[in-house]
């Protein structure tokens, strides 16, 4: 087993397909699935059934796929190290849109002063998307807010996000009432986050059924799209906090829900923590301990 043939198993099995993966690696098809045979024949394994012209991943395939990941993961990161030995390490960091809109800037500039270490890669987008760029080694950590399903993850609590069921002053469906419960609010139209959000994930588990209008990947456009009276949205407090503060946006107490997720720093449980890294994690840990005291 070569690190070339396992490059070739790992962009097969992403891509689900010999022809994509062929393209991926700039590489002629016949090399894709000589090099996938080959592996199966050396190890008398099946690492794909081809049923019709699509590939289906073994339990086999799924476990190789893991430590193909990791191999590579390793192996990448001791060559960049070695290639800018006399650089600083550049970590690559993912952030769910509230923890990229609110915190992360302020976390970073206390890493890149405590440490003197150059400002990292950052992205971000939704937790499903952060989790699987995590799982693929595309990202050394991350702080979301959203719950993450994968048990070959590392989760540690950062600090609360309280969540706010906001709408427009002048749209106000209860009037002058200061509190509802969950029932109340079955038929009011709502914008939300798209699916995979942490925000909708948690106003979901609490409500079951939502009369969504809007969906937006994007917070500025929800809270605009409230406060122009399209609808109520819940959104982090933070994100609300400067609308609140004016008055065109206006909080409504859910009396029967408590409406708050939880912050998370995360990383693969195969990664190694080196010291830029380690440092990073503990930037952001002081810092969710500072804002809950």
């Amino acid at each position: 087993m070569t690190l070339r043939n396992l490059r070739i198993f790992l962009a097969v099995a992403d891509c689900g397909s010999m022809s994509e993966a062929a393209k991926k690696m700039h590489i002629a098809q016949p090399s894709v699935s000589g090099t996938i045979g080959e592996i199966e024949e050396q190890y008398g394994v099946r690492l794909f059934e081809r049923l019709g012209r699509r590939l289906y991943i073994t339990a086999t395939g799924t476990q190789l796929r893991e430590y193909a990941r990791h191999i590579l993961s390793m192996y990448d990161a001791m060559e960049q190290r070695l290639k800018n030995a006399d650089e600083s390490d550049m970590l690559r960091v993912g952030a769910t849109v509230t923890v990229g809109t609110c915190i992360l800037g302020e976390t970073l500039k206390r890493y890149m002063s405590e440490t003197g270490n150059q400002p990292p890669k950052v992205v971000v987008d939704n937790t499903q998307v952060i989790e699987q760029m995590l799982l693929k080694s595309e990202l050394d950590v991350a702080v979301v807010e959203g719950k993450i399903t994968s048990p070959d993850l590392v989760t540690q609590f950062m600090m609360n996000d309280p969540l706010a069921l906001v709408c427009a002053r002048d749209s106000n469906p209860f009037g002058s009432r200061k509190s509802v419960v969950l029932a109340d609010l079955k038929d009011i139209p709502f914008i939300l986050r798209e699916k995979g959000s942490g925000t909708r994930d948690v106003f979901e588990t609490a409500m079951g059924h939502i009369n969504t209008q809007w969906v937006c990947n994007n917070s500025e456009a929800i809270l605009r799209g409230t406060e122009m009276g399209f609808g109520m949205t819940v959104i982090s407090r933070r994100l609300a906090s400067d609308r609140l503060r004016s008055g065109s946006l206006v909080e409504i107490h859910v009396a029967d829900a408590s409406l708050e997720r939880q912050f998370n720093i995360v990383w693969h449980k195969n990664k190694y923590l080196g010291p830029s890294l380690q440092q990073l994690i503990d930037v952001c840990a002081q810092y969710g301990r500072s804002m809950e005291d």
